[in-house]
C-alpha cells in the first residue's frame, strides 16, 4: 500500500483499511482535527506578529487577562457554550476565534477528501503524507491571511519553514507534493523575484513600496508547494480577486484591513500616503490575503485550473 503518492496508480489495499478511512470516525476525526489546529492557528494569528511565544503563557482573555481553563478552549464549542464571551469578565470574544477553527475543521477535511478518499473511491491509494502537508499548507495561507488583516504582516517564522518543508519534500519525494524538485526551486525563487522586482521598479519610479517583500516570501512558500502554474494562478487570480472584492468595499467606505499601515509600520516615506484624490485607486490594501485565497483555490482544484491554464497558453 502507499500512503504518499499522488499519482492514479491503481495499488491493492487492504479492505479493512479502506473500511476505516472511508469511514465516518476518520471522516469526523479530520474535521476535528483541523479544529484542533485552527484553535492553535488562533494562537499564531496573535502572538507571533506581535513577537510573543506560542507555547507560553497558555492562552488568556485579551480584556481581562485571566487564564482560559482548558474546558474554555475546546474548539466551537466552548465559543458557544460560552456565547462569545469571557467567563470572567463577560467582554465579548472576537467572531474571528470561531471562524478560524471551524476554518481549520473545513480545510483539513476537504484535504482529507481530496488526497484519501478521492484516490481510495478511484482504486488507488490513500495519500496520508500528502493530506498532512497539503493540511499544513492551508494552515500557513489562513494564518498568513488575518496577519496581514489585522497588521500587515507576513510572518517570515511561518512562510519560511513551510517552504523549506515544500522544497525539502519535492527533493526528497516528488511525487507527495506533485512537482519535481527544479520546478518548486524555480517557483519559489521566481516567485520571489516578481513581487521583489515590482517592488524594486515603483521604488525607483515613485519612491515608494506599491508591495512588501512579505508578499515575495509568500510566493516563495506557494511556489515550494504548487510549483509555477500555482504561483502564476496566486499572482494573476489573486489580483483578479483582489480588485472585484476591495473596489465596491473601498467605495462605499469599507476598509479591507483593520488598521492603517501608518499605525503599525510608523510614517516610513517609503510607504508613502493614500491619495484621497485618486479615488480607491489611492487607497492601500494589503495583497497577502489574496494571494493565499487564490493560491488555496490553487491546491484544492489543482487538476481543474491547471486544464484551464494550459488551454489559455495553447
Amino acid at each position: 500500500m502507499t500512503i504518499d503518492g499522488l499519482g492514479p496508480a491503481l495499488v491493492a489495499v487492504d479492505p479493512v483499511i479502506i473500511t476505516i478511512l472511508l469511514g465516518p470516525v476518520m471522516l469526523l476525526g479530520a474535521f476535528a482535527w483541523g479544529l484542533l489546529w485552527g484553535s492553535f492557528a488562533n494562537v499564531v494569528i496573535w502572538r507571533v506578529p506581535r513577537g510573543l511565544s506560542v507555547v507560553k503563557p497558555r492562552s488568556q482573555c485579551t480584556a481581562c487577562g485571566e487564564f482560559i481553563a482548558w474546558y474554555d478552549n475546546i474548539p466551537v464549542l466552548s465559543y458557544l457554550l460560552l456565547r462569545g464571551r469571557c467567563r470572567r469578565c463577560k467582554e465579548p470574544l472576537a467572531l474571528r476565534y470561531l471562524v478560524v477553527e471551524l476554518l481549520g475543521g473545513f480545510l483539513s477535511f476537504a484535504f482529507y477528501l481530496l488526497h484519501v478518499v478521492r484516490p481510495l473511491m478511484e482504486g488507488g491509494g490513500p495519500a496520508l503524507g500528502a493530506w498532512f502537508l497539503w493540511t499544513l499548507f492551508g494552515f500557513a495561507l489562513l494564518i498568513i491571511t488575518f496577519t496581514d488583516l489585522d497588521l500587515w504582516v507576513i510572518p517570515s517564522a511561518v512562510v519560511l519553514p513551510v517552504a523549506a518543508l515544500g522544497l525539502g519534500v519535492a527533493l526528497v519525494d516528488p511525487g507527495i507534493l506533485g512537482v519535481p524538485p527544479i520546478d518548486a526551486l524555480a517557483a519559489a525563487l521566481g516567485g520571489y523575484a516578481l513581487i521583489a522586482g515590482l517592488r524594486w521598479i515603483y521604488l525607483k519610479r515613485r519612491g515608494i513600496e506599491a508591495l512588501g517583500l512579505g508578499d515575495a516570501k509568500l510566493l516563495v512558500m506557494v511556489g515550494a508547494f504548487t510549483g509555477p502554474a500555482g504561483v502564476i494562478w496566486s499572482v494573476a487570480a489573486g489580483a483578479i480577486q483582489g480588485l472585484i472584492f476591495a473596489v465596491p468595499l473601498l467605495l462605499i467606505g469599507k476598509r479591507i484591513a483593520n488598521s492603517k499601515l501608518e499605525e503599525v509600520h510608523g510614517d516610513d516615506p517609503e510607504l508613502g500616503e493614500e491619495d484621497p484624490d485618486a479615488g480607491v485607486m489611492g487607497m492601500r490594501i494589503p495583497f497577502g490575503p489574496f494571494l493565499a485565497i487564490a493560491a488555496l483555490e490553487y491546491a484544492l482544484l489543482r487538476g481543474s485550473i491547471e486544464d484551464a491554464l494550459y488551454w489559455l497558453v495553447g
